[in-house]
This record gives structure tokens, sequence and C-alpha cells, in this order.
């Protein structure tokens, strides 16, 4: 289809930080196969800046503006949740191939309505679920695979994240929340890598003052501490618990055990707050915890850096950019070989259904106010 690079239009492009600077447009220079073609932010001082630091030839204050330009074949989507929809829907109508960050929009009639553009437009609409293109967790997964652990018969995840201190955070009504963002992506890292969930329950709690990262008031809704638990198809039991509580220890915490042993999947240094930096070990009949390696990744990127700038005083991983370029890799091969991708937006839909149904089960304690708060 492609007799040249597939020109990408990068929406949320603030050339002094964000996920879109951060981690897309340094993985789109390093990509073989994708161009960065023009840059979007909402004011044109910062989409010129975007422009010539990034070297794209296009710069567009109007997201739908860059996605109906015909030297656009794939619009990134890095603009914050609640904005999703907009963009994406103008990409998909003007005919344009589509990567958007998680979660895909904030509400399950928005997703579902992409969902179903992108259908019939014929485009790859892939969805961001970073831990889909972890080196760590595929390597976890074939082993599983081949039997490294024998019969699976419990998997426990203890996450502890940054964000729910944050007023972006603290409320159901922006859409981005604990469950939302980072229940999303650790739900459907485990159904996809460890066994669809056939039956799953949720406690969530409260347990942050009501006031946000500068101190003022806000009228905290949204948990700041959930729990899963239940079974998955191969019949292994699962729990997750996940917290934005503590500022301590960051980082994930998975152990696969099995009849002949256990993995342990581990964050690499709690000083990176996001879920993809991950290392592996494991241990068979009684044995010791050795470290399992797992290839360099898409991008064969160097040790040195292993973090870079992103926002302010929280940078991405060395991993994160690898699972973001391992994503476009398998979009780039979707749209080239006019095959199916894989995560997509229905993929989208069914998680973000999943969560809602969950969420619907558990009350809010909406009288509740932690000791030293006031109301």
């Amino acid at each position: 289809m492609f007799g040249h690079d597939i020109r990408v239009g990068l929406v949320g492009a603030n050339p002094e930080y964000g996920w879109g600077s951060g981690v897309h447009r340094r993985v789109l220079e390093r990509l073989p196969g994708f161009s960065l073609q023009g840059v979007c932010t909402t004011r044109e001082q910062s989409a010129r800046a975007a422009s010539t630091a990034f070297g794209a030839p296009l710069w567009f204050t109007d997201g739908a503006a860059l996605a109906a330009h015909p030297e656009i074949d794939l619009v990134a989507i890095c603009v914050k949740a609640p904005h999703h929809h907009a963009v994406a829907r103008a990409a998909l109508e003007a005919g344009k191939h589509v990567y958007c960050e998680w979660p895909l929009t904030t509400t399950l009639e928005q997703s579902e309505e992409l969902a179903r553009l992108a259908t019939a437009r014929g485009s790859k609409a892939m969805i961001g679920l970073h831990l889909r293109g972890s080196s760590v967790m595929q390597k976890a997964a074939q082993l599983l695979a081949d039997g490294y652990i024998g019969d699976v018969h419990s998997v426990t995840l203890n996450a502890r994240v940054f964000g729910p201190l944050m007023r972006a955070m603290a409320t159901r009504e922006g859409g981005t929340t604990l469950l939302s963002i980072y229940g999303g992506h650790l739900l459907d890292a485990l159904e996809h890598f460890f066994g669809e969930l056939t039956d799953v329950s949720m406690r969530g709690a409260i347990h942050l003052p009501r006031q946000d990262e500068t101190g003022a008031w806000v009228a905290r809704d949204a948990f700041d501490h959930v729990q899963f638990d239940g079974m998955l198809s191969n019949g292994a039991l699962f729990n997750v618990d996940l917290s934005g509580v503590s500022l301590s220890d960051l980082g994930c915490a998975w152990r696969i055990d099995g009849r002949e042993g256990t993995l342990m999947i581990e964050t690499r240094d709690p000083t990176l707050p996001g879920i993809e930096s991950l290392v592996l070990r494991g241990a068979r009949r009684g044995g010791l915890f050795e470290p399992i390696d797992t290839g360099e990744g898409s991008m064969a990127l160097p040790s040195v850096p292993d973090r870079f700038s992103c926002y302010p005083n929280t940078p991405a991983s060395r991993e994160a950019l690898d699972c973001v370029g391992t994503l476009y890799t398998r979009l780039g091969e979707a749209i080239r070989g006019q095959r199916p991708v894989e995560p997509d937006f229905a993929r989208a839909v069914h998680i973000q259904r999943s969560i809602a149904k969950l969420d619907s089960t558990v009350a809010v304690p909406t009288s509740f106010v932690p000791a030293g708060a006031s109301s």
C-alpha cells in the first residue's frame, strides 16, 4: 500500500513535556518505516516550536485539520483523555489510521461509536495498552506456554502507582481515574497474557484527603485503592491490589505460581513511576530465583540513558519507549499488510465495558472524609 514511510501526525506534541513528545516522538525518530510528518498543539507558538524541534514539516493547532491533511497517513493521539473522541472521530472520518493512547474515550458510548466507525471505514485503529508491547510480559507468557512452571494455579499483582493525589485523577467527572487508567492497562495485561477473566469481583476505597497536589480542596469521589479477585479461564485464581495512596516504593510486582515453579515480574527501579519498566525472574522445583533474559526488545535501545524527560519530575523509562515502539511496529505491519491490528478499538471497548460493569457493583463512599481532611 505504501511506497514510502507511514507519515504520522502527532496530536499532543508539546515541545517541552508530555507523553507525545517524551515517548511517541522519540519512538518515531528511531523506528524504521515511519516519519513524523505533522505536529499539533492548541497554540501556534508551541506548534511551530514542536515542528522545528522535532523536524516535522507540518504544524497545526486543530486536530481535525491535521487529520484531514493529505500528507498524513496515521494520526497519533496523545492529548488528554477528554479530547480523544473528537480527534479520533475526525481522523477516522478522514479515512486515516489511528493510534490512540489509553483510555480510548471517557465514556463507553463514545468508545463504542469509534470502534464501529473504525470498522466501517476500514481503518487500522490501535489502542495504546502499553504492556502488550512489553518484551518482559511476552517472555513470561511464552515461558508459561512452554510449561516452565507447569500448570498455573495463581496470578497475583501488587501495584503502587503515582497519580490519584493529583486533581486530574481525583474525580470521576474527567474520566481519568486510578480505575479507568491503571485498572484498564493492568486488567488487559492480566487477561491477555495469563488467561481470560471468567469470574471477577471488585472492591474500592478512598483513603486520600480531599485536597489535591497543591493543597486546594477537591471533591474527591474516585477510588484511590481498588482490589480485584476471581478466576481465569485456565482455572487459576487471581488477585490484583492496585493503589495510588502511598508514594513509597512505587511499582508493580507480578507473581505467577505453578505446579513446577514461579515467575516474578517486578519493577526494575522504583524511581521510574510507570508500569512498563520490568524485569523477569524465575524459580523451578524449589530452586532459587534467577534472572531471565528477555532480549533487547523491538527498539534495541541502549541501557544508557535508562529514562527520558517526559512530564515534570516524571520521566519515561527506556522500556516505555520500547513498549510503544513494539505497538507501532505491529500497527505498521497491519497497515502495510492489510491485516487486523491488535489491540484495537474493539478491545478498548471490551476493557472499558468490563471496568464499567465492575464499578457499578461498588458504592462510592460519598460521605467519607479521611482523618485530618476538611469537607
